[in-house]
């Protein structure tokens, strides 16, 4: 197996383009709905780590003061939308400082490409204010269907680029330990078994933490 992870943004931007990966998802709504829920109608700063394609930020760009880091430049030919407070940025250098701090920093299927997300955590928590909000979002490496790959003896398709992996349960617990509460467990999907078993039946699981005082 070669290394993991993504040596080249650009050229991984021009495979999703080609391809057309990159519309409007269930996780995308979710997420808006989500932060929509936590903030309210108050304004409020929110940073959208890792832009992507653009979706979740455009929407809350309409209602809060919204700040992007996106690593790639490709991607911004996919923006139509002002783009002037996303900055170029590899989060694996941590975040920028925000002065004053943020209500609420999204990291949505970013974490599991960072090389050291317990250092990354620590940047958020700096980063935000008293009581602030954190939405995780990670890949379910032990959704259903990868588990029955397990079992049969196949390796489930799990992308290369990662580099690094975590169970719900564990992401929870190493979100948790860098000095937050967690508030929710989400999917967006909208099937009962994946409602009420999430870490099972559900492909993106969405997590809600709260800075905690201490």
């Amino acid at each position: 197996m070669g290394k993991l992870g993504i040596s080249d943004y650009d050229e991984y931007w021009d495979d999703r383009i080609e391809r057309k990966h990159y519309q409007y998802t269930d996780v995308h709504q979710k997420i808006v709905e989500v932060a929509q829920g936590v903030l309210g109608n108050e304004k409020a700063r929110v940073l959208d780590c890792g832009v992507g394609p653009g979706h979740v930020y455009r929407e809350l760009s309409k209602l809060y003061e919204a700040y992007g880091l996106e690593i790639s430049e490709k991607v911004f030919g996919l923006y139509r939308f002002d783009t002037s407070r996303i900055q170029i940025w590899d989060l694996n250098n941590g975040l920028p400082p925000f002065d004053p701090p943020l209500d609420l920093i999204i990291a949505s299927r970013i974490v599991h490409h960072l090389d050291d997300p317990i250092g990354f955590l620590g940047h958020v928590r700096k980063n935000l204010r008293e009581k602030g909000w954190f939405i995780g979002v990670i890949p379910n490496i032990c959704y259903y269907h990868h588990r029955i790959k397990f079992l049969l003896g196949k390796f489930p398709p799990i992308s290369g680029a990662h580099v690094n992996f975590q169970t719900g349960p564990t992401f929870e617990k190493m979100v948790v330990a860098q000095g937050f509460e967690l508030r929710q467990l989400i999917t967006p999907k909208k099937t009962i078994r994946a409602k009420f078993w999430p870490t099972v039946f559900s492909q993106d699981l969405l997590y809600v933490f709260q800075k905690s005082e201490t």
